[in-house]
């Protein structure tokens, strides 16, 4: 679900979306899923649907229907407990139904860096000057999207409707329908741009100074600057409840409110700095995930700021 201000955009009045569904109807909808697979899905699209399925208690009612005789029982056995371990058994399950078919296909002249996958769709790209859409169902080329000057793209990121490619110092806005750059950012308002985060309507980027400038994508301008590490910013993502996640070249991971900017905390890792590479927040919310150059994988519950679990990753 994305946020939307009020008469902007350029989708408006193209028909029923789902963001157009009250929490009512979303509610009415969700309960007739008659699978708990179903209706984890819908809760982890986005934080609003994760909170009415949440509130209605769905998961609950779905377990009390398929067990009528746990109303009355005396059992400890706890409804979470009971879907994680069905979640557990199907994912066994999964690894003796045959082999899965895998695609593989040249995408670039030169090696691809970066490959994001969205609702469907798989862009590719970083390393020269070209980003490429594909369908992920049949891995067939959709469109391509080049950066209009001598720049090489650094990072990118896109969604249902528009593709954000960031440069070194110069960020570049598509329609995913057009291979034409609708918005090219001008000035010196950042430089050594190294990473980027979007979530319409903002492109937060990092930067080489350790800096966050945010780009609100209606005003076409940067809209504020935040100090987050004293080096290089080497990843960032943006939680649904406004918080930005920093990582830098000293494996730490900086938490900052995207409204004022102000620093939370500061998240470390228990082993030997390195850079993090890779961050992501948990579908709550209250987990973050990091991936670190020299092959671990970190979590971190920001509810008490502490390492849940580290572990040696295949990602070296």
């Amino acid at each position: 679900m994305k946020r939307q201000r009020g008469g902007g955009g350029s989708g408006s009045g193209s028909g029923s979306t789902a963001q157009m569904l009250n929490d009512d109807t979303l509610r009415s909808l969700f309960s007739r899923l008659g699978d708990h697979f179903d209706l984890a899905r819908c809760s982890a699209v986005c934080s609003s649907w994760n909170r009415i399925i949440d509130t209605a208690h769905l998961m609950r009612d779905l377990y009390y229907k398929r067990n009528p005789q746990a109303r009355s029982s005396s059992s400890n056995v706890s409804i979470k407990s009971y879907f994680k371990e069905l979640a557990l058994d199907e994912h066994a399950s999964s690894f003796s139904r045959g082999p899965a078919e895998v695609y593989q296909w040249i995408g670039h002249p030169n090696r691809a860096i970066i490959c994001r996958m969205k609702s469907g769709s798989i862009l590719t790209g970083v390393g020269d000057k070209v980003l490429r859409l594909w369908s992920a169902e049949n891995c067939k080329y959709m469109n391509e999207y080049n950066v209009p000057d001598t720049k090489l793209l650094v990072d990118f990121d896109f969604d249902e409707n528009k593709i954000v490619g960031l440069t070194s110092s110069q960020l570049c806005i598509w329609r995913r329908s057009e291979s034409r750059s609708i918005f090219q950012s001008h000035g010196s308002s950042f430089n050594h741009g190294l990473c980027m985060s979007y979530a319409d309507p903002e492109v937060v980027i990092g930067c080489e100074d350790g800096r966050a400038f945010v780009y609100d994508m209606y005003s076409r301008s940067c809209s504020s600057i935040y100090r987050l590490h004293s080096s290089p910013l080497t990843c960032l993502t943006i939680a649904d409840d406004q918080l930005i996640a920093a990582g830098s070249t000293f494996g730490n991971v900086a938490i900052a409110d995207q409204t004022s900017g102000q620093k939370l905390g500061i998240l470390k890792s228990a082993f030997a700095p390195t850079a993090i590479r890779c961050l992501s927040f948990s579908t709550s919310g209250h987990l973050i995930f990091a991936g670190s150059s020299a092959g671990y994988a970190h979590c971190w519950d920001l509810r008490s700021v502490s390492i849940v679990d580290s572990f040696t990753n295949l990602l070296s």
